[in-house]
């Protein structure tokens, strides 16, 4: 047979074999998925157990827990799909408020996390973002940086966070006189309220953190 009809030949029988898989490490990994409870109801989500082993946010004694046949979420994936618009690094500030006698997550807090990602000093203060512009959380950080409001400091845990304390309408107060994007801040219902509240910006997002 003429080479040029032995080319034809084979390029036609390569066209007809079936596809080869992709390689394993190719695929992407089916998630694990597992139930939270959030607020008093069960919360279905789904984790990649492989960056799981990986993550600093997910403690030993969750691994262990979780090998042993537990299927609640991981602390990190419950603190994820609360803080959504945060990286880990950037979550560091925050744990999760547990209330034992629910047995249920009622939202997050600001301070030290213990091995199950819950706040070890439990409060009856709860965070919530009140304003997700970049404008705002740069303002309060540059008003950290030059020390123009008095007690707003950076955070030393590596997230980059920046807090401030105080009653609610004094906060406002500092906050209404760095004027711009701050100011819109300050006047958040959550800070004219008078009571103590704490105010997180980081990763261009601000909470704040107050009682119920």
């Amino acid at each position: 047979m003429p080479r040029p009809a032995l080319l034809a030949l084979a390029l036609a029988l390569m066209t007809t074999l079936p596809a080869l898989p992709a390689p394993v490490a190719a695929q992407e990994a089916e998630p694990t998925f597992c139930t939270a409870r959030i607020n008093g109801r069960d919360v279905v989500m789904g984790y990649d157990k492989a960056e799981a082993r990986l993550s600093d946010t997910y403690s030993r004694r969750e691994q262990l827990a979780t090998r042993i046949g537990r299927h609640d979420c991981p602390s990190y994936v419950v603190l994820r799909s609360l803080t959504p618009e945060l990286t880990d690094e950037e979550r560091l500030p925050f744990c999760l408020r547990f209330d034992k006698a629910s047995e249920s997550v009622l939202g997050y807090d600001l301070g030290p996390r213990d091995a199950w990602g819950q706040c070890r000093r439990q409060t009856n203060a709860v965070c919530q973002r009140v304003n997700q512009t970049t404008a705002a959380a740069r303002a309060i950080t540059g008003a950290a940086a030059r020390r123009s409001v008095q007690g707003m400091q950076a955070l030393p845990d590596g997230s980059g966070a920046v807090i401030i304390s105080g009653t609610g309408s004094a906060i406002s107060g500092a906050l209404a006189s760095l004027g711009g994007a701050a100011a819109a801040v300050a006047a958040s219902p959550v800070l004219l309220t008078g009571a103590a509240v704490s105010v997180v910006a980081v990763g261009g997002t601000v909470y704040a953190c107050s009682g119920d």
